[in-house]
């Protein structure tokens, strides 16, 4: 009888305990969380990413033209830094990037709780003065020297270099920068810089003003739609749809024709001057959308050229051969079409897959790789050089051999993984074809 009472006793003891346990760490965890960084715990949307890089993405391409520092490097610190613009710093200071006082600056500050307790902000009275001394920030000081050597367009390199050289204590700080440049395709804005420097738009800016408010507000702009015969999976925005975010985090309103290949008289090139739109009392630069091309149903083309291909001909095509992508590619002026499913360029006089590469903000490896090529392979004009993975079945269901062709060109024309090919027909990639043979596009 007693033993038993001494056992409820125990277990209800240690019930008791592990309770108290428990909300010990309740408790601890609370005080974490209200003693945590302010700029961790800010939250934001998909949709506040892309209204940001809406507002600010001139004022960071001047910043880049003065300094000779990314814009998209600029856009993404202050994306993470701000929380979009929606951080108490960002709030009360005006300060989007994070930077401290340190012992020179003499204007205003702001108190806060970061790596530790209350410490010494810097306090803007307006956005753009933040945007200013973030790059005098990195241009005097000496430690960050040696991002001003890496190539402008090599926002990887900056990001790593930025987190070797100090700027934040995350260790994840230069994947975070890189995933946001990749996601919401913010390297596009570099590529706008170097149109406009060419163009000789800084000689006569746009005003690059942002007027101050706690949350970015864009008005959308609703393109015309672009229309096709076929759906399209692997790029949904070329089809009949409103204007809006698109998954790769793109504003709506940044969806404009491919560019023509000479310059009608913009001062920008192919890029249209930026207008404004106020609400709420700020001030938004967009660009002056345009009318979106009428695409067609796509169909391949087994060849542009006249003679029968044969083992050592590569596909090359023309630009009436295949429809012009639907959207302007964030990443390059040239023109890109669609065969498919899967977008391209076709290559310029002097062109090399490096080249290509650098265009279109990718690296050559991987544009190779698309294009099942290794070594040092001379480009043609005209010739089919994908920009993104091959489709992994045809729109036909099979590819009839016109003359020697080999599997590799009927790859590039049929815009089909060149694997996939093999393993469809159960032949090696080196096969020898003949006249009449028919190459399955599906399984």
């Amino acid at each position: 009888m007693i033993s038993g009472i001494f056992a409820k006793y125990v277990i209800l003891k240690i019930q008791i305990i592990i309770v108290m346990k428990n909300l010990y760490a309740l408790i601890i965890a609370f005080s974490l969380l209200l003693a945590a960084p302010y700029k961790n715990f800010a939250q934001y949307s998909a949709d506040d990413i892309q209204q940001y890089i809406a507002q600010y993405k001139d004022l960071a391409i001047q910043q880049m033209y003065e300094y000779k520092i990314p814009a998209s490097i600029t856009l993404a610190q202050g994306i993470f830094e701000s929380a979009c613009g929606t951080s108490r710093l960002a709030r009360e200071g005006n300060n989007h990037f994070g930077i401290k006082c340190h012992k020179e600056w003499t204007g205003d500050t702001l108190l806060l709780d970061d790596d530790e307790l209350q410490e010494c902000f810097r306090k803007y009275l307006s956005v753009n003065e933040s945007y200013e001394d973030h790059s005098l920030f990195l241009a005097k000081r000496p430690r960050y020297n040696a991002l001003f050597s890496l190539d402008i367009m090599d926002y990887e390199g900056w990001a790593k270099g930025l987190k070797a050289a100090g700027y934040a204590t995350n260790p994840q700080y230069a994947d975070r920068l890189i995933n946001l440049i990749k996601t919401y395709r913010i390297a596009q804005w570099d590529t706008l810089y170097q149109a406009r420097l060419a163009q000789g738009y800084f000689n006569n800016p746009q005003p690059a003003v942002v007027e101050n408010t706690p949350k970015p507000v864009v008005t959308p702009i609703v393109s015309q739609p672009a229309t096709t015969s076929k759906p399209d999976k692997k790029h949904p925005a070329k089809h009949k749809k409103p204007a809006q975010s698109t998954h790769s985090g793109t504003p709506a309103h940044h969806n404009q024709t491919t560019p023509a290949k000479a310059n009608s008289g913009n001062p920008e090139g192919n890029v249209k001057k930026p207008h404004q739109t106020s609400t709420a009392g700020e001030t938004v630069i967009l660009p002056t959308p345009e009318p979106m091309p009428q695409t067609t149903e796509v169909v391949y083309t087994e060849t542009a050229q006249e003679n029968l291909p044969t083992s050592i001909t590569v596909f090359q095509a023309t630009a009436d051969d295949f429809p012009l992508y639907s959207e302007k590619y964030p990443f390059t002026d040239r023109p890109v079409y669609i065969n498919n499913r899967t977008l391209f360029v076709l290559a310029q006089r002097g062109d090399t897959y490096a080249t290509i590469a650098k265009d279109v903000q990718d690296k050559e490896k991987r544009i190779k790789k698309y294009n099942n090529v290794t070594g040092n392979t001379r480009l043609k004009t005209g010739q089919v050089v994908y920009i993104e993975r091959k489709s992994k079945t045809g729109e036909k269901d099979y590819y009839t051999v016109k003359n020697m062709e080999t599997l590799q060109y009927i790859s590039q024309a049929t815009a089909v993984d060149l694997q996939r090919i093999c393993q469809y027909n159960h032949i090696d990639v080196k096969k020898t074809l003949k006249k009449g043979d028919i190459i399955k596009l599906k399984r």
